[in-house]
């Protein structure tokens, strides 16, 4: 019979209560991941949050205005339409690595947004959806299924050991170690 143990990710990306709804979307993306499991100051498990959460934040968020930044290398000269030699990229669309402007000059010019001050403990669900290691895989689609969830955290004496997700589930089905 196969088991969570044999199917779950034992090595768990986390993200901790302080971080802002921002970093958890650079995280999510970083790592090409929905999910992930919320750990509090002490390191304890404190909840999940996923992308499916961002996505509730950002709706829930009042209209965002719209911000145009036109950059120019030489911002002196206005582009010459005589010129024999124009610069190839005279609005600065893709400067060099090695231009004088840094990611964060940009990031500073922008206003500050709901995702840069609401922290993932703000958005996260506490953690309810919890499954041990030698629970039966059958056992937990029908769990996934009725709780209407994508992943669970496996636990085993209060120690995060784990997550399983229902792309698990898919593989081992694709792989064909559970009968479709």
């Amino acid at each position: 019979m196969l088991t969570v143990r044999d199917i779950m990710q034992s090595k768990v990306v986390t993200v901790t209560t302080d971080a802002t709804a921002r970093d958890l979307a650079r995280l999510l993306a970083d790592e090409q991941i929905s999910g992930v499991p919320v750990l509090d100051g002490d390191g304890r498990l404190a909840g999940v949050v996923s992308s499916t959460d961002l996505v509730r934040l950002t709706a829930e968020a009042p209209d965002v205005g719209l911000v145009a930044v036109a950059l120019r290398v030489d911002r002196d000269r206005a582009p010459d339409p005589d010129d024999e030699e124009p610069d190839a990229d005279p609005y600065g669309f893709f400067l060099p690595e090695e231009a004088p402007l840094a990611e964060q000059m940009l990031l500073a010019q922008l206003p500050e947004s709901r995702v840069d001050t609401t922290t993932v403990e703000e958005i996260m669900t506490p953690v309810t959806f919890t499954v041990r290691s030698d629970t039966p895989v059958a056992e937990l689609c029908d769990f996934l299924v009725r709780g209407r969830i994508h992943r669970a955290v496996v636990v085993t004496g209060g120690e995060l050991q784990g997550i399983v997700t229902s792309a698990d589930v898919l593989r081992a089905v694709a792989d064909g170690r559970l009968g479709a």
